[in-house]
């Protein structure tokens, strides 16, 4: 997919890229490169590629701040809708909540780490506190501005000013990414409950498979490949840790498991040989065999 170098003819102020790789950069080029080689018109494809990007995106601002705050791999507990209440809902609904506010407390992290510096050690222990605090704020943030610190009485009111604003400017910009998206795509909802959780659209099950399935793959290992590749838990195998852990049981996520092998048969994306061997198939290349 990538064509020659295009310089931008003018630099844009306030954009740049963090980081010139990253896994989430190449595993949404190997979904579009997946979609691309099937057998369809272009038209077709595009709902696919604009999902998976959606996706990717998404997962690579939780991934990015979870890298921050030195946590563990992002999962998304993935509810298959149920006809009532049950543990994977809650659970569910914990996953989103959690992972909504990891890119705020990334925020946070990435401006009070400052202060464990010795550098800030040093200015807050000077003669002149506030402006040494604000010098070095100005060099690892380019805040405050023009006399913004004339009024500040200690460094600590800085650090707090400045945590405040971003904090502002967070929620009203970057910090409605996973909301917004999530629902976009098909991946959040809050359909038969108060709280929203992952709970996947038909819609969003389709692209997955369209993107991770070259022909046809085992239903128990295409559980595997979407939390391998995603951090998309589903089946019992895969929230190993919450059943360790006492909060669900086994039975729990095999229910939600069984629910999904329903939805994909009825959406024609699973074909079943025998009670104990179901095969996930892409639609599309299903079509050019046929």
């Amino acid at each position: 997919l990538q064509g020659d170098i295009q310089l931008a003819k003018a630099e844009r102020g306030g954009a740049y890229l963090p980081c010139s790789k990253h896994p989430v950069f190449d595993r949404m080029a190997e979904d579009w490169l997946s979609i691309l080689k099937l057998p369809i018109p272009g038209h077709d494809a595009v709902p696919h590629l604009v999902t998976t990007a959606g996706l990717n995106l998404l997962l690579y601002q939780l991934d990015r701040a979870r890298e921050l705050l030195d946590r563990s791999p992002v999962e998304l507990v993935c509810e298959i809708v149920s006809p009532k209440k049950s543990v994977v809902r809650d659970l569910s609904a914990d996953s989103y909540q959690h992972n909504n506010m990891l890119p705020q407390l990334a925020i946070e992290r990435f401006i009070l780490r400052i202060a464990e510096t010795q550098a800030w050690t040093a200015a807050v222990a000077s003669d002149e506190p506030v402006l040494r605090a604000s010098d070095l704020m100005q060099r690892e943030f380019g805040w405050p501005d023009g006399d913004e610190d004339e009024t500040v009485g200690d460094p600590k009111q800085l650090l707090d000013e400045l945590l405040r604003k971003a904090t502002t400017r967070h929620k009203q910009h970057v910090g409605k990414i996973h909301a917004t998206w999530s629902r976009a795509i098909g991946l959040s909802s809050r359909r038969s409950s108060r709280r929203v959780r992952y709970a996947p659209t038909d819609r969003l099950l389709k692209t997955l498979v369209v993107a991770c399935v070259d022909n046809r793959l085992e239903f128990k290992d295409f559980l595997v490949r979407l939390h391998q590749r995603y951090g998309i838990v589903i089946g019992d195998a895969q929230a190993r840790s919450f059943v360790d852990a006492g909060t669900a049981d086994q039975e729990d996520f095999s229910d939600n498991a069984h629910r999904l092998e329903e939805r994909l048969a009825s959406l024609g994306l699973l074909r079943r040989l025998s009670d104990s061997c179901a095969y996930v198939e892409n639609p599309f290349q299903r079509a050019r065999a046929e």
